[in-house]
């Protein structure tokens, strides 16, 4: 992002800059908020999270790894007859995400 997009986006909000105003010092707290934004949004790096954590990435893998746990043992069911503790793999599969 740069400088001219974080002053338009301002402008597009409503921030008024009068001629021969000194915009420096508001551009740059724009600017900070908007690394942080970004930061918030778009962040790469490892953290420790909690099944709470709202960042984007974070409830995206939940969501994939429920998903993927969930396919796990619907195979497992599907694959071999109850008896030979297929069932029971499956529960187990499934109380993993519980835990």
């Amino acid at each position: 992002m740069t400088r001219n997009d974080i002053i338009k986006m301002a402008q597009e909000a409503g921030f008024r800059f009068p001629a021969n105003y000194d915009v420096a010092e508001p551009i740059r707290r724009l600017e900070h908020f908007a690394a942080l934004i970004e930061k918030h949004l778009y962040y790469d790096g490892i953290h420790t999270c909690n099944d709470q954590c709202q960042r984007p990435a974070c409830v995206t893998v939940r969501k994939a790894v429920e998903r993927e746990r969930e396919a796990c043992a619907l195979a497992v069911e599907q694959a071999g007859i109850d008896g030979y503790g297929t069932l029971a793999a499956a529960a187990a599969i499934r109380a993993r995400g519980q835990s």
